[in-house]
């Protein structure tokens, strides 16, 4: 059997790509050595986000991530919570509470792309109202805004099953080990029939297949017209066997997990809006943490320190662990230490160049064709949970204009239950132009980004100037986000 399409990684982006194939008529295989979603996808904050931070710096992934969470909103409704989130404020943060406003007041303009509500302001009365037990020594108010909580294994699950429902087919405990080349003879692997270095025959640069061992260590060959490589902080290893490269920058994020959702004040009844989120300054004072109580459990992070060039060597580091007791007992002096566990994951970040906190969260469809001369391997880098629809559109898109198949997407049409949906409301989306010239320039894009938000704070300036700052309680905040 010839596969139109095989893909590597059965994280959300891999999932997301099988169901693109399948509901275009594609005959596709997905491989994943585990158990789907269960690394990278399961390691995250369990937010489908618009992207509220990457405005200080990247105000197009923002635009874009807001865009694509309000398609995973619609196909994925049942599996979504609204999650509303609290943003405490102190006399010596960074960000004072009229700055923190200004960038919610920014974040409104894009989040209704994803269904989200304005964001709200409170007093440290009202503050404190919601979240009883918070410091209120130095405690100026909070600003709110909501995003999506999922269970991002589900998540996974429910794009393959569909995509299984429509022929597709998914081989779990089974890692691919190289590729399989049009010349070679069909059991051989792709590192062994074409040599590690630039100087490549043209005879052996189109890949027709994948090689991959199973549970029993037995290899198996599967031939395919495209191997679209979608194997998250994985992704050069993978592509190193066809002797290209796809440079990432690996960052460590850890969340300690406490089985159970923490009460807000330990003498009071459940806040009174369950489930809610807290973005916290850490202790470091330039970085944010979650506490996110939803879905019968709690998370506390997540950390941001390089990784480990290999993915599967990263752990948890005891430095990591203390960073964020340390930083949320700011906030909580009866904050539990005694967590159930921790759980660890690689940011694929793509290569780039500049600081550490410019980095782009966006994500790149590398035909290796057009860049390598290696026909048939196409590689989804970067990227995050909030988008992976959009990335596996323009996956797709790449391979089917390569075998030659004209079928338009449809993962946007229908729920992942397969019901179809009404034409979504039209927004605009950033120029490629734009988006292109902005990724190759970090300051450029850091500066187009502030651009954006000096107009909001001048903006906002004249508005507490003529009184018309509007300051919510308890009760509006319970009603607005229970709607």
């Amino acid at each position: 059997m010839v596969f139109d399409v095989i893909v590597i990684g059965g994280g959300i982006t891999g999932a997301g790509i099988l169901r693109d194939c399948a509901l275009r008529g594609l005959k596709a295989l997905l491989l994943e050595r585990g158990e789907p979603g269960a690394a990278t996808t399961a390691a995250s904050t369990h937010l489908i986000h618009g992207g509220l931070r990457y405005l200080l710096y990247d105000r197009l992934t923002t635009h874009i991530t807001c865009w694509d969470s309000g398609n995973i909103f619609r196909i994925a409704r049942p599996l979504l919570t609204r999650l509303p989130i609290l943003w405490p404020v102190y006399r010596d943060h960074r960000h004072g509470i009229e700055t923190v406003e200004t960038l919610l007041e920014s974040y409104d303009k894009f989040s209704p792309m994803k269904e989200g509500l304005p964001h709200l302001r409170l007093s440290a009365r009202e503050t404190l109202c919601i979240v009883p037990d918070l410091n209120p020594e130095g405690l100026v108010g909070a600003v709110s805004f909501d995003e999506w909580w999922v269970d991002p294994v589900r998540l996974v699950r429910a794009n393959l099953d569909a995509a299984r429902s429509l022929g597709a087919e998914v081989r779990t405990g089974c890692q691919a080990t190289g590729f399989l080349c049009e010349t070679a003879a069909s059991q051989q692997p792709l590192d062994a029939a074409l040599p590690r270095d630039n100087a490549r025959s043209p005879a052996f640069n189109k890949v027709i297949g994948a090689a991959a061992v199973g549970a029993d260590g037995k290899v198996e060959n599967f031939r395919g017209k495209i191997v679209l490589n979608a194997s998250g902080p994985w992704v050069d290893r993978v592509t190193s066997l066809a002797a290209a490269r796809v440079p990432l920058q690996l960052r460590k994020g850890t969340h300690l997990v406490y089985d159970r959702e923490l009460a807000w004040a330990k003498n009071a009844p459940a806040a009174v809006c369950r489930p809610l989120g807290l973005l916290l300054e850490a202790e470091d004072r330039e970085r944010y943490v979650f506490v996110v109580s939803a879905g019968g459990q709690t998370l506390l992070g997540p950390t941001d320190v390089p990784g480990p060039e290999d993915p599967d060597k990263i752990s948890s580091s005891p430095e990591e662990m203390r960073s964020l007791l340390a930083s949320v007992r700011r906030y909580f002096d009866y904050f539990p230490e005694r967590f159930d566990r921790t759980i660890v994951g690689a940011r694929p970040i793509l290569g780039q160049r500049g600081s550490e906190k410019l980095l782009s969260r966006e994500y790149e469809i590398i035909d290796h064709a057009a860049r390598d001369g290696i026909e048939g391997l196409v590689t989804a880098a970067g990227g995050k949970m909030s988008d992976f629809r959009l990335m596996a559109q323009e996956a797709v898109d790449i391979a089917c204009r390569k075998i030659g198949v004209n079928s338009p997407c449809r993962t946007a049409d229908q729920t992942l239950a397969g019901e179809p949906l009404p034409p979504a409301k039209t927004w605009p989306r950033p120029p490629k132009p734009l988006k292109k010239l902005l990724r190759r320039h970090p300051r450029l894009r850091e500066m187009h980004a502030l651009a954006y938000l000096a107009g909001g704070l001048l903006r906002h300036g004249i508005l507490g100037f003529l009184g018309r700052h509007i300051k919510s309680n308890a009760q509006e905040f319970e009603k607005h986000y229970n709607t």
